[in-house]
């Protein structure tokens, strides 16, 4: 890589760790009421502050590992163009997996009870709440492995599937009255 474009490289993780720093450090306490986690009466559950904190940090993360890489001149080529092939196959791929989050609870509840139980009855409840993320999230999660390294796989699929139920039992088992998205939009 040319040295101008270690220098694009370090300008763009000095300007995302900047940006993730002035939110962790002024954005987020003058704008956000509850902390990452709020504990009211006994009962845990997601501060507003959580999502946040989480973006600013993976931000951060981002930044700082593009900077030493970097630094290390160990980065690789900037991209040229991005094939078209490429960005249909990502839409593809976070339309079905929304798609499938969105839909596979419902579909289910409806053929599973014959139409006698709404899906909103059902949707804090196990196995209801965690169909739809685990599918959709699944899908999504294969579909951006496959790609990246240009190939799917049994093992890619595995992988994912095991990476989304860590994040869904991640989220809901600490919390009492956590909604799994995208429970709480119905």
């Amino acid at each position: 890589m040319t040295p101008r474009g270690h220098l694009r490289n370090l300008a763009v993780a000095l300007t995302g760790c900047g940006f993730a720093l002035l939110a962790l450090a002024v954005w987020i306490p003058l704008d956000v009421d509850t902390g990452v986690i709020d504990v009211w009466r006994r009962n845990v559950r997601i501060g507003d502050a959580m999502l946040p904190v989480f973006s600013a940090a993976g931000m951060a993360l981002a930044g700082a590992v593009i900077g030493v890489r970097s630094l290390l001149r160990d980065a690789e080529p900037a991209a040229g163009r991005i094939d078209p092939r490429f960005l249909a196959w990502l839409a593809a791929t976070l339309a079905a997996g929304l798609a499938l989050m969105l839909l596979t609870g419902p579909i289910l509840a409806w053929i599973v009870t014959g139409g006698e139980t709404p899906y909103r009855v059902l949707r804090a409840t196990a196995p209801w709440k965690y169909l739809g993320f685990a599918l959709g999230g699944t899908v999504m999660t294969f579909g951006l492995i496959a790609l990246s390294q240009h190939r799917p796989s049994w093992r890619l699929a595995a992988l994912a599937f095991v990476a989304t139920l860590v994040i869904a039992l991640l989220y809901d088992l600490p919390f009492d009255n956590l909604l799994l998205p995208p429970n709480g939009d119905f």
